[in-house]
């Protein structure tokens, strides 16, 4: 075969977005230095800004080469390049492969390879082994117009399975006795826990806000009737020291309980839920064999083989040695709060929390 297959998610150039956006930043100052009167006047020149400033970051990103994010399927092999050549496969080294649906809508489809060789180690973290021996190819999927040209390409060299899919669920392993202290009785799962992933301490924030204006108030008593020397110009220094420092305090608290800045962590008896303004991430507790706490970083063990290609949309939450850690870290508050009610929702099997070798909570 001397047509090769090229898969595709390499962000393009965005020079038509960028003169659009230019051009409307140009009308808009042009209006502003034609106007009058001041209102359409400071209109046209934040308005302008803004489009201006929008227009020169797509410039400056189109400037750079853009990284590649392929898979290529050609005479030689299969290929993934993540900027330059990540992984090659020659197709003697392949028994066979699959492109695989997980049977939900508008979900994309995976690249499964089978290795020829029982002892076949992936190259590359992108190259991820599932059940049955196989290896996903993770971190790109296939729109349903890719999925005929992926597929005939492959069966020119190598036997593909058209119609397997992924199963929808993993099955719950047998329970086993959680480890907790004999006089605690076992707690059923029930209820759910809610918890303010980047939550400060409410008590420790008002003290602070009590002595930061204690602080303030006999400085700027000592200031104002205080001799006018050295002590009263570090005074002023430390007065302003403080103000700053407890603004700065001020907007990060206010900004981590706004709806937009809020990140949510809901355990309840059917998984756990991450929840920002942007995005959900929900987990049921089947597909999780094991949870753990490094360094205030939530991570999950999946409990199933097959979990990368039933779930494709959480690769970026793979870590290289098979975990998946949830985006934000847990503040110190959070942390505690997740410490002590966890065995409320918790299933048996999975006891607690566990923490890796040489980490810290």
């Amino acid at each position: 075969m001397n047509e090769s297959v090229v898969v595709s998610r390499t962000e393009g150039r965005h020079w038509i977005l960028a003169g659009v956006l230019l051009l409307v930043a140009g009308g808009f100052v042009w209006l502003a230095l034609a106007s009058t009167q001041r209102s359409p006047g400071v209109a046209g020149w934040v308005f302008g800004g803004a489009f201006g400033l929008l227009g020169l970051n797509l410039v400056r990103r189109s400037v750079r080469q853009p990284a590649r994010n392929e898979l290529i399927i050609d005479a030689a092999g299969v290929s993934r390049v993540i900027g330059g050549v990540v992984w090659a496969l020659r197709w003697d080294e392949l028994a066979a492969a699959s492109v695989v649906g997980n049977g939900r809508k508008h979900e994309r489809h995976q690249v499964v390879l089978s290795p020829a060789r029982d002892d076949f180690a992936s190259p590359h973290h992108s190259l991820v082994r599932i059940g049955g021996g196989d290896f996903q190819v993770a971190g790109i999927g296939l729109s349903e117009r890719e999925v005929p040209r992926v597929r005939e390409a492959l069966a020119k060299h190598v036997g593909v399975q058209a119609e397997r899919v992924a199963g929808a669920r993993v099955p719950a392993p047998p329970p086993v006795a959680a480890a907790a202290p004999e006089w605690m009785p076992p707690l059923q799962p029930s209820g759910s826990v809610k918890i303010h992933v980047n939550g400060w301490d409410r008590a420790a924030h008002w003290w602070l806000r009590f002595f930061a204006l204690a602080i303030e108030l006999g400085l700027g008593v000592a200031i104002e009737f205080g001799p006018r020397n050295g002590l009263r110009t570090a005074g002023v220094v430390v007065f302003i020291a403080v103000f700053v420092g407890m603004t700065w305090r001020e907007i990060g608290w206010q900004q981590s309980r706004s709806r937009r800045f809020r990140i949510t962590l809901e355990l309840s008896a059917a998984g756990l839920h991450w929840k920002t303004y942007y995005r959900q991430i929900v987990v049921s507790w089947p597909e999780i064999a094991e949870l753990r706490t490094p360094t205030r970083l939530l991570e999950f063990r999946p409990a199933g083989d097959d979990f990368p290609l039933r779930r494709p949309e959480l690769d970026e939450l793979r870590q290289t040695d098979g975990w998946y850690r949830l985006p934000a870290r847990l503040s110190a508050t959070a942390a505690k709060e997740l410490d002590t009610r966890i065995r409320e929702v918790l299933p048996h099997r999975m006891g607690g929390l566990s923490s890796p070798p040489n980490s810290t909570r």
